[in-house]
């Protein structure tokens, strides 16, 4: 999630949020909403986030733990080519890599949330496991 882009002229005419308290919105509605960058299921309750670099000088991503104690990341994409090459790689693992349970993946990673912009590492690790 991240504040709209308009957040900041919003500020600056209310510095005090005093108009943002009585503030209804469009049909009594939050006045104050975020912008969904993407959207995921992780399967699991999030119990910890923390923005984290894990090489001095490299990019920063978001590490989560769960309460079953999995511990995941968000890591950012760098390149187009890298996007389109791990897009194509998850759409034909799930052709390949059928789940054990026989339930579909892209199913399991929207069962509250349709996918949005996000690569699921998990499917596309299973790669190297192929005969």
């Amino acid at each position: 999630m991240r504040l709209p882009q308009d957040s900041k002229d919003n500020v600056e005419d209310d510095p005090t949020g005093n108009k943002a308290i009585w503030d209804r919105g469009l049909l009594n509605g939050a006045s104050q909403k975020l912008d969904m960058i993407n959207m995921f299921h992780i399967g699991e309750s999030v119990t910890y986030l923390e923005l984290a670099t894990l090489i001095p000088g490299g990019n920063e991503a978001l590490v989560y733990t769960t309460l079953s104690g999995t511990i995941g990341m968000l890591v950012p994409f760098t390149s187009r080519e890298d996007i389109d090459f791990f897009q194509h790689l998850e759409m034909h693992m799930r052709n390949e890599a059928p789940p054990l349970c026989g339930r579909d993946h892209l199913s399991y990673r929207s069962s509250y949330i349709p996918v949005k912009a996000t690569i699921d590492g998990d499917l596309c690790e299973q790669y190297n496991s192929l005969d």
